[in-house]
């Protein structure tokens, strides 16, 4: 898959031109995802649910069960299969841009665009949503911060690869997601 490029080397967005959400756990993927797909009348995929109904089983049983690795695995499995699907804005897990080629895969084959959030932003976020992230769940405070602040060192080279980025730190209220959706397809359109 390969997308369509205009005159200065830059992707024509098209109908089959999937849209990837990337970025770290509580940057709000999964809320923007939704009000971009219906700003831009596009189906909305979370790769977490659509891993979820696939293996019949939650994200936090799958890290349980078999690992973080085979986890992983089934994540980029499942990203290449959606890598093909028009018309669609994908949600990605906070880490499936980081592992087995995955975030190459999604600029070769769409559009991606990170979601920045500030660390202090993010554990707040996932402080209030911790029980249902399983690698994080066990923590709080200055651990929690600890262990964004080391998982970010690694991934946000990652995210930075994205071919667009927007921040979202100030995203509160429903008005303010779609403030950001509107601005998404504001960066899309040029």
């Amino acid at each position: 898959c390969s997308p369509k490029r205009g005159k200065e080397g830059r992707e024509m967005i098209t109908r089959d031109t999937p849209i990837f959400l990337v970025g770290y756990m509580g940057s709000g993927k999964s809320t923007i995802g939704r009000r971009l797909a219906d700003r831009m009348q596009r189906q909305f995929i979370d790769t977490d649910i659509f891993i979820e109904q696939r293996f019949h089983e939650s994200v936090a049983n799958m890290f349980a069960s078999v690992g973080e690795e085979v986890f992983r695995r089934r994540e980029t499995v499942v990203i290449e299969e959606l890598s093909g699907f028009p018309n669609a804005v994908i949600a990605t897990g906070g880490g499936l841009p980081c592992h087995h080629g995955n975030m190459e895969l999604m600029n070769q084959c769409g559009v991606t665009v990170f979601l920045q959030v500030s660390l202090d932003v993010l554990a707040q976020r996932i402080e209030l949503c911790k029980r249902t992230r399983p690698t994080v769940r066990h923590l709080s405070g200055a651990a929690l911060e600890e262990h964004i602040r080391q998982a970010m060192e690694v991934r946000l080279p990652i995210y930075q690869q994205a071919q667009y980025s927007i921040p979202c730190d100030d995203i509160c209220t429903p008005k303010d997601e779609i403030r950001v959706a509107e601005e998404i397809v504001s960066l899309l359109a040029h």
